[in-house]
Parts: structure tokens; sequence; C-alpha cells
């Protein structure tokens, strides 16, 4: 910078001064505008450290400290934040040569102190440097295929600094072994920091044998590594972190404005590394998730795989996974070219109608070509195109940021009206008159509603999770969930007695009967409550609805023959407003109770439905939330007189009270 501006001192004007690899930005960057965060060039007094000095040796606890603050940098990366800010904040990540064992020997040319060895930075560090710049290269080979979004989920900059991407991993193994066997061999480190030291080393060992394996290779070899990587992190945290001196030289191990000096385009941020307790419960939170991989790519039902993508943005523990983890279920599910890894897309679209009503697409195709009355054949091709464009993307949309995901299920409605109204069509020229009065292909298109209409609702509620609604919106949106609610429970009562009693369909639709009656009393009540919120003025309510509902009036919609079901209308919900206030306020607390009761019978029958397998625990436990939500509502007035005085600005929403409804202040 000092350079920079001796040149520009002795420019004449008119003149212009130009040098390699010297653009727009550092010309800008000349300046200074007293703003660090944005003026790379300007260091404060409380910025500047001693010069860096890669070979001073260190204590055994002052090297479990710098590993402790680089695992919590890390857990900040797979956060969201930058490498610069994070991992490329250790110096180290930028030395590794000078602490090479044979540079790092003939540069140290005085005898080390005994308690401070040589090996514990060529060895010990320099073998957990390149583990950690290798689990952040894997991690960042599984974020660029596309299942999380640049700059969104997270950020891919690398600032031209190595993630070792050419080095393989069976060579940083190898060093992480030897530094094991140093320190199990060394008579220069205390028993307790060489046990700290090793288990700092395993750990990371086998957080990067979990990070490039496959589970499709190797299911039990993948399983047992996460354990294993689960027992280290357990030793980890049995001793007490290490706590250094201020002017120990491990605090000047990381500096936090490193992007001064790498090719880095970002305004420089300093981000506060998490504790040691709260980085140990991330990495538990992240190899939960390692083993949830696991298990699901061992699950060949696509209704498991949407129902846990549904639970784990609606349970708010454990938190919603980190973009890796998302990006890694997500290509466990499809890579590209199979499914799971070993299926075609014929065994999707089979396993999508056995799972919805029981029977295959292949039994249902015979018996459509069979049937069919019309001229030509029928469009089958068209119906499987149709689930070849809908059912990946939504299994994997499960696992986007919960903004994306909406988004992705908004644009995927029209597609699922495309399917509905080829099932109509198909319906529509089939020989039916001699069918049974139980014969599916009567309710042939209730498949489609199925899916659609339980998208229309997450949609809906999600508005809530994602504080979308303003206060005046609120009462028509829990209104509209109702509605699509209604339906959906029609769809599921047509089609219940044609399926199988006692199969994984009939329980599952048997317990997504009893749970949209709950919510369906739930969104009711907070329908009525919400009311005195809502604005009449039409001017602004008409703009606002169109504007928030726009998903459901796109053009593409004019192109079907079939008017699409469970539209949101607003002049319904403004009549039954009006008839509200005509005929009195009705009292909200009697369908908390219903909808309370039914919860609390699906959770003491242990009705986990169908399909949700090895986590019904989980579904049981959102059981048991929706509960707390009832009781969270059950301040609500029981007689007339109290609901024409209730308060409604009384009514709160936080999603980490619940995701959807609101609670009594």
């Amino acid at each position: 910078m000092i350079l920079i501006s001796l040149f520009f001192s002795e420019l004449e004007p008119q003149n212009l001064l130009f040098m390699e690899n010297f653009t727009l930005l550092e010309s800008m960057s000349v300046l200074e505008i007293g703003e660090p965060r944005l003026d790379s060039g300007l260091i404060i007094e409380e910025q500047v450290q001693p010069p860096f000095n890669p070979i001073a040796p260190l204590l055994p606890e002052e090297v479990c400290w710098i590993l402790d603050r680089a695992l919590a940098y890390e857990t900040e990366f797979h956060a969201g934040n930058f490498l610069a800010h994070t991992v490329h904040t250790l110096l180290y990540v930028h030395h590794l040569r000078d602490i090479d064992p044979d540079v790092a020997f003939i540069a140290s040319a005085s005898k080390t102190d005994p308690s401070r060895p040589l090996e514990l930075l060529t060895i010990v560090l320099r073998a957990a440097v390149q583990g950690l710049l290798k689990c952040c290269d894997c991690a960042w080979r599984e974020l660029a295929k596309g299942g999380a979004y640049d700059t969104e989920d997270w950020q891919s900059d690398k600032c031209e600094v190595s993630l070792l991407e050419g080095v393989p991993v069976p060579f940083i193994i190898k060093k992480l072994d030897d530094a094991v066997n140093w320190l199990s061999q060394s008579s220069q480190v205390p028993p307790h920091w060489r046990s700290a030291l090793q288990a700092r080393l395993q750990l990371r060992k086998s957080l990067l044998q979990v990070m490039n394996a496959d589970p499709a290779h190797d299911r039990l070899e993948f399983q047992n590594r996460v354990s294993l990587a689960k027992e280290h992190l357990r030793r980890l945290q049995i001793g007490q972190p290490p706590d250094i001196e201020p002017d120990s030289l491990a605090q000047f191990a990381f500096d936090p404005y490193i992007g001064r000096r790498l090719q880095m385009a970002n305004p420089i941020r300093v981000v506060p590394p998490p504790t040691f307790q709260q980085t140990c419960q991330t990495l538990h939170h992240f190899l939960d998730g390692l083993h949830e991989v696991g298990i699901l790519e061992t699950v060949d039902d696509l209704t498991t795989w949407d129902t846990i993508g549904y639970l784990r943005l609606w349970l708010p523990d454990p938190p919603l996974r980190t973009p890796y983890l998302r990006s890694r279920i997500q290509s466990t599910f499809y890579d590209g070219f199979l499914l799971l890894n070993r299926y075609s897309f014929d065994w999707m679209i089979n396993r999508f109608f056995q799972e919805t009503v029981g029977i295959t697409y292949d039994s249902i195709k015979a018996t459509i070509i069979s049937r069919w009355t019309s001229g030509g054949e029928p469009p089958l091709k068209k119906l499987e195109r149709s689930l070849h464009t809908l059912l990946t993307p939504h299994i994997r949309a499960l696992w986007h940021n919960p903004p994306r995901r909406r988004r992705h299920f908004m644009k995927s409605l029209v597609e699922w009206q495309n399917f509905y109204d080829t099932l109509v069509n198909i319906r529509n020229n089939l020989d039916v008159e001699n069918m049974p009065q139980g014969q599916l292909l009567r309710q042939l298109p209730n498949v489609a509603l199925l899916w659609r209409l339980s998208i229309i609702r997450e949609v809906v509620l999600s508005g809530f999770q994602l504080e979308l609604y303003a206060k005046e919106e609120r009462s028509f949106a829990y209104w509209y969930a109702a509605q699509v609610m209604e339906v959906h429970l029609q769809c599921l009562d047509s089609l219940l007695p044609m399926v199988q009693a006692e199969s994984s369909v009939q329980l599952e639709m048997s317990y997504q009967i009893q749970l949209l009656t709950a919510l369906q009393c739930l969104c009711t009540t907070s329908s009525l409550v919400c009311m005195p919120l809502t604005s009449f003025d039409s001017a602004r309510t008409y703009p606002s609805f169109f504007r928030r509902y726009k998903w459901a009036f796109r053009e593409e919609y004019d192109n079907f023959q079939n008017p699409v079901v469970a539209q949101p209308e607003l002049h319904k919900f403004i009549h039954l407003c009006g008839e509200t206030l005509k005929t009195g306020n009705p009292i909200p607390s009697g369908p908390i109770v219903l909808a309370r009761s039914i919860l609390l019978g699906l959770i003491e029958s242990n009705n986990s439905g169908g399909w949700a397998g090895v986590w019904a625990s989980d579904r049981i436990q959102f059981l048991h939330n929706l509960v707390s939500a009832c009781d969270n509502l059950s301040h609500l007035p029981m007689i007339l007189n109290q609901m024409n005085t209730f308060d409604a600005s009384l009514l709160k929403w936080d999603p980490a009270v619940h995701p959807w409804f609101p609670f009594t202040s």
C-alpha cells in the first residue's frame, strides 16, 4: 500500500501508471475511506500483530489450543462463512512448507527446548493442518455439485489458497497415523497432553475418512467410521480444553485480517470462533447428520425420504442440517445417473404408485391399456415424463434451504397440475362403467392430488415459519390452509377403502387423516382469532393477496383442460368474515380441545404412520410439538363474551416456539 502511494505521489497530471495485476479494485483500495471492513489498507493499532514465525517452538497445550480453534473455524466455514474469514485465518495454512521436517530442521539452528519439541510442529501440527485442509477440500467438492447454492448456502471462494486438491487422502491419513505414533513413543510430551493431541488427530482422521467415503459402496464401513468419529469426539470432550496465556505464541497463529494478503474481492469480516463446547455440539450434530446419510442410503421408500425431508424442517432439534450435509443427502438420493446408486426412473415410478395407493405402476398401466376406450394410445408416456420431471427434484428440494425450497414447491405446482390433468383425462377415457366399485382407477386423479395438496399446505404454512406474512394476511393464510386440508381429507377418505388393510399404505393414510384433522382444527381456530387483524380495505387487500399467491394464478394453468383444485379464493374468505360478524364471534377453544385429543390419541397409540421407519420417534416428537401448540392456545376464550373482548394483539408468532401457530403472551 505504501509503495502504491509513492507511485501515485510521483505521477504527473494526465499520466497513467500501469502495473501487472493492478486493477480497478487495487486502485480503489488506495483511497483511505476510514472503514476497516472495506478499506483493506487501513490498519488500526488494535489489528497490528508481531511477525509470525512458523517454526517458533510451541508447548503441547498450545498445539492443542490451535487445533481446537482451527476446528471451531472449520464449523464456521460449514455454517456458510468464507474460508478467508475462518480456516484461512490459521497462518500455518499458508506456511506448510516452512514446517516441513526437512525445511524446519535446517531453519532451526539453535537447540530447541525439550518441553517444546520441534516435532510438535513438523509432525503433529503439520499433519493436523493437512487433514483440516483436505476435509475442506472434500466439503468443497461436494458443495460444488449444486445441491447447495454458492453465495447463498456457502462461499466457494478459495482466495487462491490450496486445499491440497492434488494430494490423495491416503497420503494425509498416513501422516496423521505417523503423528499419532510419534506421540505414543515420545517422552517429551507429558502423558496428559499426549492423550489430548492423539484424540484430536484421531478425530481429524475419522472426519476425513467419513467425508471421503461413499456409503453406497460400503455401508457397514461408512457407519463404522461415523461411530468411530463419535467415539473420538467423546474422548476429546472428556478432558478440559487447554487454557493458554494471553501472550502465548499460539495466540498469534490466527490472523482474522488475513484477507488483506489474499486474492479476495469481499470485505474483511472478523468471525468470532465458537466456544469449545459449542464446537463439540456442532460436531455432534454434524456426525448425526452423516449417520443419517448412511441410514437414508439404505431406504428404498420414496415416502420415507419425503417424510424425513419435511420433519427436518418442522423440528427445531436437531437443527437444520449444514449445507454440506444437505448436499450430501441429495447426492446420495440421486447422483445424476441412478437413484440411490442402483435404481432407474422406472423403479421410481413404480414405487410412487405402490407407496401412494398400494398398486404398482406396471399393474395400473396394464389395466389402462386393457380398458382404454378412446382412439389412439393412452398418454402414458406423458404421464411418465411428468413423474420424471417431478419426483427427483421434489425429493432433492426437501433439503434445500427453506426459502429456496418454498420457491421450488411453488413453481412445481404447475407440473403437479399437469400430472393431475393427465390422470383425469386417462380416467375419463376408460371403461369405468364396467369396473368394480372398489376399482382404484375410478379415483386415479386423487393420486396426484394427495401429493399436490400436501405441497400447497407446506407452501402456505411455511410462510409462517419464514415470517413472511403481515398481520392482516395471517387469518386468510390459516383459513386457506384449512380449506386445502379439507380437500386433502376428502381424497384420503375416497382412497382409504381401496387400499389393503394393515398395509403400510393404509397405516399412512390413517395417520394422515388424523393429523390433517387436528391441523385443520388448529388452522380454523388460528384464522378466527386472527380475524380482527384483517384489513378489509380492498385497495390494499387485493393487491397484497395477488402478490402473495401469484404462484396460484400463473398463465400456464390456462393450458389445462381441468380446473385447478383448492385455489385460494379471497372473496369466499371475505364473505365468511361478513357472516361471522353478523352471527357473532364463534368460540375458538372447541377445535383446540378436539385437536389436542386427536394428537394425544396418535401419541398414545404410537401410530407414526406406515412410512416413518426408524424415524418414528421424530414423528412422535412432531406430534408432541403440536400438542404444545394446543397448550399455548389454551388461554383462548371459552365463552362468547370473552371472545367479543379478546385482544388479538396478544397473539405472538415465534418459529422457535412453533413454526406455524401462535401463542398468547
